[in-house]
């Protein structure tokens, strides 16, 4: 096993007393990140209830006492396995972000285009931990905190859209943002849900614009086409 450097104190030539100093050592800084990188393989495959921690250890390389010295049990390493997944998922382009400098012309809708391509690529990316992040956070108020904190900022960013669209006259006045966004995140998230756990035959872009144009007419930013072509 691969094992971390120990923090060391003064040599031998140093006055007794002296303060011990700290030598910094890449493998120690690293070894967090590996445990958690091997963590995520073992969830992954293996589900929360059957994972076990002599598995992490056996995927990172590191022996059960370096684990032991960063993470104290399995629910420890799997909230900081979903702190990641919060942190990549959150880190998705708003449907209200300003249009990059390349593109000052982009619309509402093609924001939400965006967005939404990037939060279904993500969430694919991260399919199996948002299942099993259901499961865990009913035992787990810290990894409940972390799902809550998706749907909030989700939440909050998508009613703060719909809020000024409102005021521009783009989107349906007679519609409550919070209850609006709330509703059409969940849409998303359920068919994401059902899409990924029963393995269904879909083109990931065309779920991503299939997704944005409900959004779209829904909060009556554009008119469809009301007829097949």
């Amino acid at each position: 096993m691969v094992d971390d450097g120990e923090l060391t104190s003064n040599g031998g030539g140093a006055p007794e007393g002296a303060p011990a100093r700290r030598r910094q050592d890449p493998r120690r800084e690293r070894t967090p990140q590996r445990l958690i990188a091997a963590a995520r393989l073992v969830f992954e495959r293996d589900g929360f209830h059957d994972a076990r921690l002599a598995d992490v250890t056996k995927e990172a390389n590191v022996s059960t006492g370096t684990l032991y010295n960063y993470f104290q049990s399995k629910e420890e390493l799997f909230r900081a396995v979903m702190q990641g997944v919060l942190d990549e998922l959150t880190a998705q382009p708003a449907a209200d972000a300003p249009a990059p400098p390349r593109d000052p012309s982009r619309t509402p809708v093609e924001g939400i285009y965006a967005a939404n391509r990037s939060y279904v690529h993500g969430y694919r990316r991260n399919a199996r931990l948002m299942g099993l992040l259901s499961q865990v956070a009913e035992r787990d108020p810290e990894v409940l905190a972390i799902g809550l904190a998706i749907r909030d900022h989700f939440e909050s960013r998508i009613s703060r859209a719909i809020v000024r669209w409102q005021a521009e006259g783009l989107a349906y006045s007679d519609l409550d943002p919070v209850y609006a966004a709330n509703a059409l995140a969940y849409m998303v998230d359920r068919f994401l849900a059902e899409w990924s756990a029963l393995g269904l035959p879909y083109e990931e872009d065309k779920v991503a614009d299939t997704l944005s144009a409900l959004w779209v007419r829904s909060l009556g930013l554009a008119d469809g086409p009301r007829r097949p072509t």
